[in-house]
């Protein structure tokens, strides 16, 4: 296991991207999101994409230079076309023109067509706790899950992120796929060789299996059943039927593709200024009076502490903020793979190695 800072593994990832063909500020800030996943202990989402995003920008699936354009607007919406760009690096810019327009009408809604892959909800929550706005943020991707009763692969993880800010209080942060688990865990799974639960998914048979590789042939499972399903469905109506943007058996596949096509996938963002409710101070003295309510409350035998969703991950980049992120070796090797690739490592280079320099030469703009 490797342990780098979050600096280090933020100048490798974008000179990753800049090798990619990413714009430098383009780079900067999909290197942001990527690293906001690793820093949260969301690791399924972080560092171990950039190989799976670098096969698609080597098969031209990627747009790395967009023609972002406003389709429609109005006092309370907006209506994006993103043009096949690199959700990681757009999406984060759109949420700032949503944001920014919040403060006239105190609730804003923006939809997103013909967009990609924006990593983890849980970069958006961030920014836009910053500003203490509530925000509930959907994303419909790859199918790799059936319908509830079915065994037609034709919905995906459909994540959702609710943010809600508090006072002294850890702001409430749900951030969370339909299915039992994303895809990145089978994939994490199957790079280290480690089963899985019997209940995350199902074969290509409709069996359930402990083979990650199997699963990720198969479908994976709801949440709660029919009611993740629902929930799924719900995701994808405000993110791809409401934005106009691909779903089902349309949606160009992440991975285990046989022909290749861009995805096509749509967001849905809405936000408000809790002000014009009530005044904000009280609003979040109320927040920390109901966290400490849950907190406080009798606990089962064997149970240390209560959390409310989002506050693992923010103790979790408290510990890495002290202690270094970690890398597993098998994703180290990966990388350093990628790396060699690109040209930023030689032979001799490990893997903490190669992100140092690359982290440097980044620093100098000589990526």
């Amino acid at each position: 296991m490797h342990r780098l800072d979050r600096e280090t593994l933020q100048g490798f990832s974008e000179a990753v991207l800049i090798k990619g063909g990413l714009a430098p500020q383009d780079a900067k800030i999909g290197a942001e999101v990527l690293l906001q996943s690793d820093a949260a202990g969301i690791a399924s989402h972080g560092l171990s994409r950039l190989t799976l995003y670098m096969e698609r920008i080597d098969l031209g699936l990627v747009n790395l230079r967009p023609d972002i354009r406003i389709l429609s607007e109005s006092p309370t919406t907006m209506v994006i076309d993103c043009d096949n760009g690199m959700g990681i690096a757009n999406v984060p810019k759109i949420q700032q023109m949503g944001m920014d327009r919040v403060k006239n009408s105190g609730i804003f809604a923006v939809t997103m067509r013909n967009s990609t892959h924006y990593g983890a909800g849980s970069y958006y929550a961030l920014k836009a706790l910053e500003r203490d706005l509530f925000s509930l943020l959907t994303t419909n991707t790859t199918p790799c899950m059936a319908p509830t009763g079915g065994r037609d692969v034709l919905i995906g993880t459909n994540p959702l992120t609710i943010t809600v800010p508090a006072g002294k209080e850890k702001p409430f942060v749900l951030d969370m796929a339909t299915s039992r688990v994303p895809m990145g865990k089978l994939q994490a799974a199957l790079r280290e060789k480690q089963p899985i639960p019997d209940d995350w998914a199902l074969d290509k048979n409709g069996r359930p299996t402990t083979d990650a590789g199997e699963g990720m042939l198969g479908t994976l499972l709801p949440i709660g059943d029919y009611k993740g399903y629902g929930l799924a469905v719900l995701v994808d109506v405000l993110s791809a039927v409401l934005a106009g943007a691909a779903y089902a058996q349309d949606i160009g596949r992440l991975v285990n593709y046989d022909r290749p096509k861009p995805e096509g996938i749509g967001h849905f963002m809405l936000f408000m200024d809790i002000s014009r409710f009530r005044p904000l101070d009280e609003f979040k003295a109320d927040m920390d009076r109901y966290i400490r309510i849950m907190k406080n409350s009798t606990r089962t035998d064997g149970i240390k502490e209560i959390y409310l969703a989002g506050e693992i991950e923010f103790n979790k980049m408290e510990e890495y903020r002290r202690e270094g992120i970690p890398v597993t070796e098998s994703l180290g090797e990966q990388l350093l793979q990628l790396g060699r690739r690109l040209g930023l490592a030689s032979d001799k280079d490990d893997f903490p190695g190669m992100a140092a320099k690359a982290a440097k030469a980044v620093a100098a703009g000589s990526v």
